[in-house]
């Protein structure tokens, strides 16, 4: 294993390496963009330092049980734990919001051009959530919206733009990482898989009521 890039940097490079490898294992992706308060979109240093020490990267995180991947058309690098350890457990109402992230970033890819994030607000996602695929029966209140797009932006799923996670009108952008974080092939299956919980649990409560 080839680490002669620890041996060689300079004390900066070496504080970057730490932040970049501290960032993945925190936050799971490193973006190509990142947005800013009144310059918009602007490129991610941390992006551009893996681009160039990837292999570096890479085998350091190795030797944790960490996968690095990249993603170099959608512009994100992410980490996969080797032993399917440290994963992220979400809730039915987290997941079901996820989910509709998911969808509501399918349906924009045909608009979305060169820049590949999907921007929208919290009301797109709850009435995506609740009245165009009916994954929940009811809104999940605003608490809970709050800390399920918290999570989310902690692992760089989205970006905030304007406004709080709970107001209806909060502007944030759905980041390409959504693609590894919800797969195609799973998006269908866990969503009837949510619609079937929240049947059964409305009929026990049914026959309790009776």
């Amino acid at each position: 294993m080839n680490l002669e890039f620890l041996n060689t940097a300079t004390a900066k490079e070496l504080e970057q390496f730490k932040a970049v490898c501290n960032q993945l294992l925190s936050r799971t992706y490193v973006v190509r963009t990142l947005y800013r308060p009144g310059r918009g979109r602007v490129s991610n240093p941390d992006y551009t330092f893996l681009s160039i020490h990837y292999e570096s990267v890479r085998e350091y995180l190795s030797l944790l049980d960490w996968d690095l991947r990249r993603d170099d058309i959608n512009g994100y690098f992410y980490v996969l734990n080797t032993d399917e350890a440290n994963r992220c457990i979400l809730s039915k109402r987290e997941t079901a919001i996820l989910l509709a992230l998911r969808m509501l970033y399918d349906e924009s890819q045909e608009r979305l051009g060169l820049e590949q994030d999907a921007l929208c607000t919290v009301r797109e996602v709850l009435e995506k959530v609740v009245t165009d695929y009916a994954i929940l029966p009811a809104k999940p209140n605003m608490e809970e919206v709050k800390r399920a797009l918290t999570v989310f932006e902690n692992h760089s799923i989205l970006q905030r733009i304007e406004g709080k996670f709970n107001q209806a009108d909060c502007r944030f952008a759905i980041l390409p990482t959504i693609q590894t974080a919800v797969s195609s092939e799973r998006l269908n299956e866990v969503a009837a898989v949510l619609r079937k919980e929240e049947n059964a649990d409305e009929e026990t409560e049914e026959d309790s009521a009776d």
